[in-house]
């Protein structure tokens, strides 16, 4: 893989765990209607958006699902992200699993086939840029049956050979293997698979998987920040998705093992873990299953996200749904996480969740300097909102209009001769500006 890009992402910090579980998402709680404006999840694009449903679950045995999931139509519509909890860094080797469970109602054949999910870097807007890709198509002039597939990059798919039915629930588990230098990375795909234990690549090809190496591998950033749902045209199968997963780390066994998609060896299973700010607290709130012989979930607290401290303790009453109300407030990210306390004494971590206090609005900006694409994170728009480019001796030069409800926003900053400019965000009565260096 060519590293060739680097940037200074304001606000976000990376992680240097190990192995971390960056995203488990099964949509409790959420609202049926529009994914894009629940749960962290970032709209992108125009059209029609992914919708959250509760008509008929997924459910596949040994593999914790919830009562919700969510949809995506053949149509040119709107694509959602979830951020990661830390981004990926791309910077050394290691390895990326995600599961999910996937059920197909209709697809295009393969000769027509898009891409469904992808491990983006969201500060991009190059889609060549993805580093891996899954796919769902129709069998070749068959008509009844379906296969799956993974890319590297720009690559063609690669599909199963075994065909599957449509209307049934799949498990799929993907490994991506970020390996130095140009064109190394690798993909595996396994439909089904036992979870009994860590895959094995030697099985990832011909009838349940599918793999490929990185011939079409892209320069796609120093990390990757989040798992993004696509409906990009008429050809996107319709399709339910439910309980992503995503983990990393090195080795591989690192990530699979936090991965857990059998659940936890503890007698809980953490299905979502989610914070919240209002200004003045922060209110955690996590759902579990399967809890029995359980005694209490210890609340830690960081301002680095490497060094926690206790900071309370909510003692396991055989509920669904637990809370905890953080009342100190801080102008910076604060992390959170688990401490799963079975009655034994034995325990195991939750993955991190970070939150930013609401009592102080401001912008950030990456890269600085930049050389093309500008990201801008801002307060959400509720009002009309504009960011503009003004030089230095301050003259404007471009105002972007602002989507309603936007945190996140893009400047194309290619055509600019290189010096320093004054960002500027706008929004009924708020206003914030930052400068930024062009290269």
């Amino acid at each position: 893989m060519k590293k060739i890009y680097s940037f200074i992402m304001v606000s976000i910090i990376a992680l240097t765990a190990n192995a971390q579980l960056v995203i488990n998402e099964n949509f409790t709680g959420y609202t049926n209607g529009n994914l894009g404006t629940q749960g962290g999840w970032v709209q992108k694009g125009t059209g029609t958006d992914v919708q959250v449903s509760t008509t008929t679950p997924l459910t596949y045995t040994g593999y914790t699902s919830g009562t919700k999931y969510v949809t995506v139509g053949a149509t040119d519509g709107k694509d959602p992200w979830k951020p990661f909890s830390s981004p990926i860094s791309t910077g050394s080797d290691k390895t990326i699993y995600m599961s999910f469970v996937v059920r197909v109602t209709s697809s295009a054949e393969e000769n027509k086939a898009v891409y469904s999910l992808a491990l983006r870097d969201t500060t991009s807007s190059n889609l060549n840029n993805i580093p891996c890709k899954f796919y769902i198509a129709e069998q070749q002039g068959a008509g009844t049956n379906i296969e799956f597939g993974i890319a590297v990059g720009t690559s063609s798919p690669v599909y199963t050979n075994a065909v599957f039915s449509y209307g049934t629930t799949y498990l799929i588990v993907i490994r991506y293997d970020i390996v130095s230098g140009a064109n190394n990375d690798k993909a595996y795909l396994w439909v089904n698979p036992s979870l009994s234990a860590e895959p094995s690549i030697a099985i990832a090809t011909g009838n349940t998987g599918a793999t490929q190496t990185g011939t079409g591998e892209a320069g796609y950033g120093s990390t990757l920040q989040a798992l993004q749902i696509f409906q990009s045209s008429t050809d996107s199968p319709v399709s339910a998705f439910d309980a992503f997963r995503v983990s990393q780390g090195s080795p591989s066994a690192a990530a699979w093992s936090n991965l857990s998609p059998a659940g936890s060896s503890l007698p809980v299973i953490l299905t979502s873990f989610n914070a919240d700010n209002d200004g003045l607290s922060t209110k955690l709130i996590w759902n579990v299953a399967e809890e029995e012989a359980f005694a209490n979930y210890v609340i830690e607290k960081s301002t680095d996200g490497r060094t926690f401290t206790a900071i309370g303790t909510v003692k396991a009453t055989s509920q669904k749904t637990y809370s905890f109300t953080d009342g100190s407030t801080s102008d910076n990210n604060s992390f959170y996480r688990l401490k799963m306390v079975d009655i034994n004494g034995d325990f195991k971590y939750s993955y991190i969740v970070s939150i930013k206090s609401k009592l102080i609005a401001n912008i950030s900006l990456s890269p600085n300097p930049v050389k093309n694409n500008l990201m801008i994170q801002h307060p959400k728009v509720i009002t009309e909102g504009h960011i503009q480019v003004i030089s230095a001796n301050g003259q404007l030069l471009k105002d972007v209009k602002l989507a309603a409800n936007a945190v996140i926003s893009n400047v194309d900053m290619s055509g600019f001769t290189s010096g320093l400019y004054h960002i500027v965000f706008k929004s009924g009565s708020d206003m914030f500006n930052k400068t930024v260096i062009k290269q």
